[in-house]
């Protein structure tokens, strides 16, 4: 697949390294020289010194031909532009990244009147844009989730929902120091990637578990709660959280909890922000100016009894402190935001329950446009090693009609799941693939290509 990426920012410079893992063909156009020769350091790719909203500059970098676009500049305006000209130059899919969730909530609000009411007035394609990506929306919504939830970490969900990667962390004695082979899981599962301190990995069936291991476990919806017992004692949904940092993230949260009658506050530097977010959020929410690191400061706040400290400001260290110093108030659940995907070893090694980053959520979403061999969703597991794959199997797939052991996955590659006919089946190596057969498959990046291939 050959994709153009528009702007090698940190999100243009990470999406571009995923997908040169993948070894897909690409290209980086970027206006600044030194961001361009950082980019020929780190990565095979071609690149482009030029302005991307030029005709001109995304002629030289062959938009004719591309299969996708990602823009992904600092600018909403300058990524919808650019992916209005690509369109126009003949460029398959178009993918922009933005900050305003104005533009991606898909439509604009036309004012209403009596006569009058608003309406969807212009879509994203009326631009040549196929997808807007917010991060800013996709690190809230996936907290939103965790919130809401028994369990403090985010759920892959494949097969409609009915097929389920979750991540738990090991800290029951029911698994802790024990082989995979000799854990006796209630319900049918697989565990498909282990993070540690040291890196994520797919575990082999005599790997032990260690206090501690975020353990990716692939089950049927119904049977994940259930399942998660083994690993920690389950924690009511949040009904009154904390949230550090007033800034896009952090106030969308706060707006989504206010509407479901969460007790909120928010814990901001800057006294002009505190002012705007109290006046938006009127009497619901408790809007306190501080400092988030000072831990008598935390206290004598009331943050020690609340269900959920979630850490959004915009400095990864920030964060990770805050969210350890939270964790030795006793707070039963610690989120925090990380923008620089490097930094997530270093909190989960802290102890933090989870790091969120807008970049990895980013890409994972941008992903979707880059599947091949009747390839329908993926997520990238445990940061930016492993990905989970959901393949719709056809009657022509190379893999159609053989067993697992004799399809000729290439190491490293494991089937999670498969769904036939809305029932779940937990595979072993005599299972067969039949076409219809929605197949999971956990695997490095690298060899993504050769799984797909034989779904081709």
């Amino acid at each position: 697949m050959y994709i153009i990426i528009a702007g090698a920012g940190v999100v243009g410079f990470h999406i571009a390294y995923l997908l040169a893992q993948e070894h897909h063909e690409v290209t980086v156009i970027e206006r600044s020289g030194e961001a361009i020769d950082n980019v020929r350091r780190q990565m095979e790719v071609g690149t482009v010194v030029g302005n991307a909203t030029l005709p001109n500059t995304l002629k030289e970098a062959e938009a004719h031909r591309a299969d996708l676009l990602v823009a992904a500049t600092d600018s909403d305006e300058t990524n919808i532009v650019i992916c209005f000209t690509a369109k126009q130059l003949g460029t398959r899919m178009t993918v922009a990244r933005v900050r305003n969730p104005e533009y991606s909530s898909g439509y604009f609000i036309g004012s209403g009147t009596p006569s009058s009411p608003s309406r969807k007035i212009i879509r994203p394609k009326t631009f040549g844009v196929d997808l807007f990506v917010n991060p800013v929306t996709e690190a809230a919504e996936e907290i939103l989730d965790i919130l809401s939830s028994f369990y403090s970490a985010p759920v892959k969900n494949f097969a409609n929902g009915l097929i389920q990667i979750r991540e738990f962390r090991a800290e029951n004695e029911a698994v802790v120091d024990k082989s995979l082979s000799e854990v006796h899981f209630p319900k049918p599962c697989r565990v498909v990637a282990i993070l540690r301190a040291e890196g994520i990995f797919i575990p082999a069936a005599d790997e032990v578990l260690k206090e501690g291991d975020h353990v990716y476990l692939i089950t049927a919806r119904e049977f994940g709660d259930k399942l998660g017992t083994m690993f920690a004692q389950p924690k009511p949904p949040a009904r009154n959280v904390v949230i550090l940092g007033g800034g896009r993230v952090g106030f969308m949260i706060a707006e989504r909890l206010k509407a479901n009658r969460v007790s909120i506050k928010i814990v901001e530097k800057n006294t002009d922000r505190c002012q705007e977010i109290a006046t938006a959020l009127g009497e619901t929410a408790t809007v306190v100016q501080g400092d988030g690191n000072d831990r008598d400061f935390l206290i004598e706040q009331g943050v020690p009894r609340a269900d959920a400290f979630v850490c959004a400001t915009e400095s990864d260290e920030i964060n990770i402190l805050s969210g350890l110093l939270g964790k030795s108030l006793g707070i039963p659940r610690n989120l925090i935001l990380v923008n620089k995907p490097g930094n997530i070893p270093l909190a989960e090694a802290v102890g933090v329950d989870v790091a969120a980053s807008p970049l990895l959520l980013t890409a994972r979403k941008i992903a979707h446009f880059t599947l091949h061999g009747g390839a329908i969703a993926v997520a990238l597991i445990g940061g930016e090693r492993i990905q989970a794959i959901e393949f719709m199997t056809s009657p022509t797939a190379q893999v159609a009609g053989h067993t697992l052991k004799e399809a000729g996955f290439p190491k490293g590659a494991i089937a999670g799941a498969i769904m036939r006919n809305s029932t779940i089946i937990i595979p072993s190596d005599d299972t067969a693939i039949k076409p219809g057969d929605h197949v999971i498959i956990v695997s490095p990046l690298a060899i993504t290509p050769a799984v797909e291939k034989l779904f081709m």
